[in-house]
């Protein structure tokens, strides 16, 4: 997903937890403002590591924002496995067994 369509959709989830939140009093109105404003000032976003670093800097006063670090860490993370399994696959279908190994030491220590 490219970063600008993923940052949307950051932000409608952001909104929606919002709502729900205020409807469940779990958020002050003016907290969720406060909340709302801070998250528009971390725009723009560069690349999917500014994303998190911004969210989980947010996080730190803002549970929801927290939540939403979490959402995307583990998308993230999900992501660049599949990756890795799916360059991990290509090495041995071409009988490159070490880039194979090499690849899935790459994952296991959270490089990339």
């Amino acid at each position: 997903m490219d970063i600008q369509q993923e940052v949307e959709e950051v932000k409608k989830e952001l909104v929606e937890l919002i709502i729900k939140h205020l409807r469940e009093k779990k958020i002050p109105v003016d907290k969720a403002k406060k909340l709302a404003e801070a998250f528009l000032k971390i725009l723009p976003i560069n690349d999917q590591q500014d994303l998190l670093d911004k969210l989980k800097n947010l996080g730190v006063d803002y549970q929801e924002a927290k939540e939403i670090y979490v959402d995307e860490l583990k998308k993230i993370s999900e992501e660049r496995r599949d990756q890795t399994l799916s360059q991990m696959r290509d090495h041995i279908k071409q009988g490159n067994i070490d880039k194979a190994i090499e690849a899935a030491r790459m994952i296991n220590s959270g490089a990339q």
